[in-house]
């Protein structure tokens, strides 16, 4: 099944592409899963790095040796996770199925290795960077809606903050 890109965002430096996630975490409280996909060093930890420190999480690092991070503060739930070393067979001992519920905001780094669905908002965040020679820094953020609840939450939040956002 191929998604359009219902949104897309352009941050020309690493401290943009955090100020992405700090933007995001304002209008997200929780209840979502997020499945991010580019190459190595595309920006996707800077990203989820932007969205828990907005939040008030430091030490925020990527899970590529841990697999998962967790950050918790009273009612906020944050999961970070990434398949990279993993083999598809092997995602299923990490249990993300218990962490894809509730309030928790759940991030999946290399979610490509293995199909996912989720009964909340699922969206996919494919990272590029189109021009890499010439704008090494730049990073272009598609963002796909992968049912009707993710569609509904993301149309939602572009409305509030759609003008901000450089296309």
């Amino acid at each position: 099944m191929f998604f359009k890109p219902s949104r897309t965002a352009v941050t020309e430096s690493e401290e943009e592409t955090a100020q992405l996630g700090a933007l995001l975490a304002g209008h997200i409280s929780g209840g979502i899963t997020i499945l991010l996909s580019g190459d190595l060093g595309a920006g996707k930890t800077t990203l989820v790095r932007g969205f828990c420190e907005a939040l008030g999480f430091r030490k925020v690092r990527s899970p590529s040796f841990t697999l998962v991070n967790h950050y918790s503060a009273g009612n906020r739930k944050i999961v970070h996770s990434d398949l990279y070393r993993l083999e598809s067979r092997d995602v299923d001992d990490l249990d993300l199925q218990e962490d894809d519920s509730g309030e928790t905001v759940l991030f999946v780094e290399w979610a490509e290795k293995v199909p996912y669905f989720s009964g909340r908002p699922l969206w996919k965040v494919q990272i590029s960077s189109p021009d890499f020679l010439r704008f090494p820094e730049r990073r272009q953020f598609d963002f796909f809606a992968l049912n009707p609840e993710g569609e509904e939450l993301l149309s939602l939040i572009w409305q509030i903050i759609g003008e901000v956002i450089p296309e």
